[in-house]
């Protein structure tokens, strides 16, 4: 083909191609030529850099978490201690309701119990007139006894004068035996009368017991009255309502049922691990018949106020509404299926400053998580996000790593540790993989882990 007959600007562009690659190949040669030479670096062996925290003893308050229920401190079930119609019904006595101390919730009928009770203060008031009438009684027999035996003594000597006069003939037989005869009736009389000043007592101390019983009776009819007024022992949160106005109630149905409002109480169950570490803050404690001994002192503290527990309770899952708590008893014995502990705790005042939908009051049944303190003890504390399966990381004194397997107490994010690392090793608290016994390492302090742990023991 001959290149004459191809157009002039198709020429062009075939010549331009070998050019512009003729370009582009010597411009690569010189940036080649212009770059400076490579020098080869040693390996770095100063080791991987990794944070560590110093070991440090800190004084620790062992605390375990546990959970459980709130109960009422006192719930009452009231029942009808006389029977009888329902006359009132006070208009706020409803499930839910909290009314004050003193409120009058109930009234039975007192119509039979107020007969009752004129009944048995008027036998009461004829017991005393029988009581009194044998007093006077035995008061008179005393009397007619001494005038008695002063006859008998006038009877005795004119006897004494007649026998003498018939022995001298001055009297017949017949007046001597109508004498002899007065002083036996006279005898006779003052028997009687002796007879009566020792029964009468008793007939006294009879008809007073019969007081006695008809007091009792006027007070039982007088307390009976008072029973047909149902109040309020204290501040209560009425519970149930089982009778309405104008229904007959029996002797011993319940009415309804109320619980106090100032104080309820969480019986709570803690793992027994975790409550080891809270018991290592006891010390040693003895417990005798008459006294309590701690650490060897005798104390006049009760028992837990010794310990120095402290308590807090709060919602599951609710942070902010927190409430302190008293702890007052202690489980002697093991839950067998759960293996947990109970501890009773106390709180005051559920009600105070509730905010409806924020903080609401703590009532019966709800579910809470409730944290035990104990005393400070010193603990080695390592973040729990630098132990590994058991193990942490630690660096010597040359720079090398050492795991180190490890046991200790779980306490919120930390591990507290009895002395189980020596004061001159070092935590790492980095990940570090892989974790190499003897792998040469680049310490450097991690401040901010350091002061995160001295925040949390604050």
């Amino acid at each position: 083909m001959n290149n004459s007959h191809l157009p002039s600007s198709l020429l062009t562009k075939r010549w331009l191609l070998p050019v512009v690659i003729a370009l582009g190949i010597a411009t690569a040669v010189a940036i080649v030529k212009s770059r400076p030479p490579m020098v080869h670096q040693e390996p770095d062996d100063s080791g991987v850099k990794v944070g560590v925290i110093p070991v440090r003893t800190y004084e620790v308050k062992p605390e375990v978490v546990g959970y459980g229920e709130v109960a009422p401190d006192v719930l009452l079930d009231l029942r009808a201690e006389v029977s009888g119609k329902v006359t009132y019904v006070h208009p706020q006595l409803r499930k839910g309701a909290v009314l004050p101390s003193g409120t009058l919730v109930l009234t039975i009928d007192a119509k039979d119990y107020q007969l009752a009770l004129k009944q048995a203060e008027a036998t009461l008031a004829q017991s005393q007139a029988n009581l009194d009438e044998l007093t006077l009684a035995l008061e008179d027999a005393r009397i007619n006894l001494n005038l008695a035996r002063e006859k008998m003594e006038i009877s005795e000597k004119e006897l004494q004068r007649n026998a003498a006069l018939l022995k001298k003939g001055s009297i017949s037989k017949s007046t001597y035996d109508s004498q002899r005869t007065a002083l036996i009736q006279q005898q006779q009389e003052v028997q009687n009368l002796e007879n009566q000043v020792k029964t009468l007592p008793v007939n006294i101390r009879v008809q007073d017991a019969q007081i006695q019983k008809s007091q009792a009776e006027v007070e039982t009819q007088l307390r009976n009255l008072d029973r047909t007024n149902i109040t309020l022992p204290f501040t209560a949160r009425i519970t149930a309502l089982n009778t309405e106005e104008n229904q007959y109630v029996s002797l011993g149905s319940s009415l309804f049922s109320a619980q106090t409002i100032d104080r309820v109480k969480v019986n709570a169950q803690f793992a027994l691990d975790d409550f080891r570490l809270l018991a290592n803050s006891f010390g040693e404690i003895s417990i005798q018949e008459d006294s309590i001994t701690w650490n060897g002192l005798p104390q006049s503290q009760s028992l837990f106020d010794q310990l120095a527990l402290t308590a807090s309770v709060r919602l599951v899952g609710v942070e902010d509404n927190i409430w302190p708590g008293k702890v007052e008893q202690i489980s002697n014995n093991l839950d067998p299926s759960s293996r947990t502990i109970g501890a009773t705790v106390a709180v005051a005042d559920p009600y105070k400053n509730i905010k409806p939908g924020v903080k609401p009051p703590l009532v019966e049944g709800m579910y809470t998580e409730v944290h035990l303190r104990g005393k400070p003890v010193p603990y080695q504390v390592v973040p729990r996000s630098a132990v590994h399966e058991g193990q942490v990381y630690v660096v010597t004194s040359d720079n090398q790593l050492q795991r180190i397997s490890l046991k200790g107490y779980v306490q919120g994010d930390m591990l507290l540790l009895e002395n189980a690392l020596a004061p001159e090793l070092k935590v790492v608290t980095t990940d570090l993989f892989p974790a190499i016994d003897g792998m040469k390492l680049s310490p450097y302090d991690d401040t901010k882990t350091e002061q995160m742990i001295q925040q949390w023991v604050q």
